[in-house]
């Protein structure tokens, strides 16, 4: 009985381990689908294009830097940098025409606030900072659940 309670045990793990690897790669099929449809319009493309990057970035670096990280947290950051850009898109819809450039350089400053891995190569994870014609403007050595959590908290969202 007990083995049995045991292999069920295990076998739910797997599952959930697998599941959430699922989430990180259908969020990086989402996202390079949308990058590469020309149907889509520019900054939906260069938003997904992004979001591309950053997940790459983020499994490659988890990867090196820590081997045995779970899938889930790969899972949990995948699903906080949606959030984070869409949150994002949404108050830069809502806001006030003079408001757009505060809300801009407070994302940014956010992404920059909660780095993830402290990349030395700032030339590459800072490259959509400096790229004017990006309007996701974020480092990609970015811890997103952090970074969302505190751009709720700033944006007065619960």
């Amino acid at each position: 009985m007990v083995r049995k309670l045991l292999l069920i045990v295990v076998l739910m793990t797997s599952m959930l381990n697998v599941s959430a690897q699922h989430a990180y790669n259908e969020a990086i099929r989402k996202a390079k689908a949308v990058a590469e449809d020309r149907t889509k319009n520019l900054e939906e493309r260069k938003i997904a294009a992004f979001k591309r990057e950053a997940l790459y970035y983020l499994g490659s670096q988890a990867y090196k830097q820590m081997p045995d990280s779970s899938v889930t947290m790969l899972d949990n950051q995948a699903l906080a940098l949606y959030q984070f850009i869409n949150l994002y898109t949404n108050s830069l819809l809502t806001c006030a025409k003079k408001e757009r450039t505060d809300i801009m350089d407070l994302f940014t400053g956010i992404s920059l606030a909660h780095p993830k891995f402290h990349d030395p190569n700032k030339e590459y994870v800072l490259a959509y900072i400096t790229n004017q014609g990006y309007l996701t403007r974020f480092s990609l050595d970015t811890d997103w659940v952090a970074a969302y959590n505190d751009a709720k908290k700033r944006m007065g969202r619960p």
